[in-house]
C-alpha cells in the first residue's frame, strides 16, 4: 500500500458528516463540552460539598447531635464547607464562560488539524 493511499484511508472528507458536529445540538451538550475535563469533577465535588454541608447544618439545627458544643462546632464547620463548595462551583462555571475561550478553541482546532 502506498503512503498516499494509506493517508487517504484516514482522511475524513468534508462532505461526510462529522461526529463532533452532531453533539452540539443543545445548550446542555455545549455546557458539558465546556466543562468536560477536571472542571466536571470540580463541579460535582462542589455540589457534594454543598449538599453534605447543608445536611450537617440541618441535623445540627434539628438537635440530633446532643452535646451543644459539638453541634455548634459541626454547624460552623459545615457552614464553611458549604461556602467553599459554592465558591468552587462558581469558579468552575464562570471559568467555562471565559472571554478568552474563543481564542483557546481556535488554537485547539489549529493544533488538532496539524496533528
Amino acid at each position: 500500500m502506498a503512503k498516499h493511499e494509506y493517508q487517504d484511508n484516514w482522511y475524513l472528507h468534508s462532505e461526510s458528516s462529522n461526529i463532533k458536529d452532531s453533539g452540539y445540538n443543545s445548550r446542555v451538550s455545549k455546557f458539558v463540552d465546556r466543562t468536560h475535563t477536571l472542571d466536571t469533577f470540580y463541579l460535582i465535588a462542589g455540589g457534594f460539598q454543598v449538599f453534605l454541608g447543608t445536611v450537617v447544618i440541618t441535623i445540627s439545627i434539628l438537635g440530633m447531635i446532643k452535646p451543644l458544643w459539638l453541634s455548634t462546632f459541626l454547624s460552623m464547620l459545615a457552614s464553611v464547607t458549604t461556602m467553599i463548595g459554592l465558591y468552587l462551583m462558581y469558579i468552575t462555571v464562570s471559568k467555562s464562560y471565559d472571554n478568552n475561550s474563543l481564542l483557546r478553541e481556535a488554537m485547539k482546532r489549529v493544533m488538532e488539524s496539524k496533528n
